[in-house]
């Protein structure tokens, strides 16, 4: 009953967004910036009804991860893990909302062009979500749609355990460096930010990959 709650409170969050944005809809401009680069400039441009289109996504995310849980085949396991799982939720879904209004906020003048306010709110709030995400993961028991699922994990549920406390410290760090990208972008640049953001990324997914295996192996004592 309390998860139904949640939901319901958050389907009513996203339809008064959806109707924000409908509001604001007239008072907008045929061609709206939808993109951004880390330097907080505008550099993608859109018809004005994409600000309604981005408006409708935490919508359509809710009504995902609404969904998830009864058709993953271990979708019983998620009881075990109940207030992370809504925790992720609340917080995406809240995230998704703040970011919807990014079109507004810059047609109206309140987020200037090359504010690092931009990079901040985005890098900023993914990477609190990660760090937040890293320090529950090891709670987060067999599914096949949230944590790390790697087919040792998913096999068996000790390699399951090691590789999610393995992950969790792995998404500190991501979660880290994507705030630190965030605040530091101006300075990074692009190409510095997508440096320290690809290679953060793909060097920790590569890794609890491989624990994951030598876990599996029994050479990870």
């Amino acid at each position: 009953m309390k998860n139904n709650k949640l939901y319901w409170i958050l389907g009513a969050v996203c339809m008064v967004n959806l109707l924000g944005h409908a509001l604001c809809l007239p008072m907008m401009p045929e061609q709206v910036p939808v993109h951004w680069n880390w330097a907080g400039v505008a550099d993608g441009f859109g018809p004005k009804w994409s600000a309604l289109a981005t408006g409708l996504l935490p919508l359509g995310l809710l009504l995902l991860f609404r969904v998830l849980p009864s058709i993953d085949p271990k979708g019983e396991n998620f009881a075990k893990f109940r207030p992370i799982w809504n925790g992720m939720v609340l917080g995406t879904i809240l995230f998704g909302c703040a970011v919807s209004w990014l079109s507004e906020l810059a047609v109206f003048g309140i987020l200037k062009d090359g504010s690092s306010a931009t990079g901040l709110l985005v890098g900023g709030g993914i990477g609190l979500l990660f760090i937040l995400l890293g320090n529950y993961m090891p709670r987060i028991k067999q599914n096949y749609t949230f944590g790390c699922r790697t087919p040792w994990a998913l096999a068996d549920e000790h390699n399951w355990n090691r590789t999610q406390r393995m992950g969790g410290f792995v998404f500190i760090l991501i979660g880290a460096s994507t705030l630190l990208s965030g605040v530091f972008a101006g300075a990074l640049g692009f190409s510095g930010t997508l440096i320290v953001l690809l290679g953060t990324t793909l060097l920790g997914c590569v890794w609890i990959y491989l624990y994951s295996f030598l876990v599996f192996k029994g050479w990870m004592k």
